[in-house]
């Protein structure tokens, strides 16, 4: 089903939205930080039963930049979405990044969150880093390891242009990781449309660290009561047990893990990944 693209004021800013089908409110969050919105597929694996909103969010894409880039203004600029469109309550899916975005949203918006679906996110202890950079390297052929290597020490000091190459180059290094098959590469559509706001990107994931490092988070986790869905693939370099943990912590939750399905597991496995989500959105018990 097309979209419908719309500018929206929305906190204080312009944000490119789109719409499309019919139903009960859902939206779309996607990852980065710092990117812009790629889950149109998603949409139109779900717009059969639901009316789905996605955007980039603040200083993504076609959205405008505007500081504070932080945790709390990327919550609030959903729920003025939220306001902007008249729902009381609304299904909050989220991808990497995303998820998280749509965690703490439902922890600051109980009442106003339906439902959670937190889609190949990267949980909350900050014990992953570590696993997740192990598990990205061995998938690469050992030149390709020691270049990614070189390049984080590099990163580590560089600014301006030079960071912008660096991590230019890490990126297309990373991308073949995130697969279960990389041989998929070849047959994907590029999202480099717009340019990544590694500014942002630095900025939230600092801010998420040390949240993670304050060990507040479980205990907001375990508060939230509404339905909700962990969905990962088997193959995504990020550790599963993060995942599982924020499963665990939910009351009203379930965890479902795609086999032969990377980080975005809708590319290897569209019909896994719609029946899940579709699973999830008809389940009224």
């Amino acid at each position: 089903m097309a979209a419908t693209e719309r500018q929206v004021t929305a906190n204080g800013l312009s944000l490119w939205t789109a719409t499309q089908g019919a139903g009960p409110p859902v939206v779309l969050c996607h990852g980065g930080p710092g990117l812009y919105d790629y889950l149109e597929p998603v949409a139109d694996m779900i717009d059969g039963l639901a009316t789905v909103h996605r955007y980039d969010q603040r200083g993504c894409g076609r959205s405008e930049d505007r500081p504070p880039n932080d945790v709390v203004t990327f919550v609030e600029d959903l729920d003025a979405l939220r306001e902007h469109w008249g729902y009381e309550a609304w299904t909050v899916i989220g991808h990497s990044w995303g998820a998280t975005l749509a965690l703490l949203y439902a922890i600051q918006y109980p009442n106003r969150t339906q439902r959670l679906v937190y889609m190949s996110g990267t949980g909350i202890d900050p014990a992953w880093h570590q696993e997740y950079r192990r598990n990205r390297e061995a998938k690469l052929p050992p030149p390709e390891r020691d270049r990614l290597r070189h390049l984080e020490q590099q990163r580590s000091t560089a600014t301006g242009a030079d960071l912008d190459a660096i991590n230019a180059e890490r990126a297309i290094l990373l991308e073949a990781t995130e697969y279960n098959d990389p041989t998929v590469l070849a047959e994907l559509p590029r999202y480099d449309r717009f340019p990544v706001n590694y500014p942002l990107n630095a900025a939230l994931n600092a801010e998420l660290s040390r949240m993670e490092e304050a060990g507040e988070l479980p205990d907001q986790v375990a508060r939230i009561a509404v339905p909700t869905l962990v969905l990962d693939g088997e193959a995504d370099p990020r550790p599963r047990w993060p995942r599982a943990r924020i499963a665990d912590l939910i009351p009203d939750s379930r965890h479902v893990t795609i086999a032969r399905a990377g980080h975005d597991l809708w590319v290897e496995q569209p019909d896994a990944t719609a029946g899940a989500l579709s699973d999830f959105l008809r389940d009224t018990g």
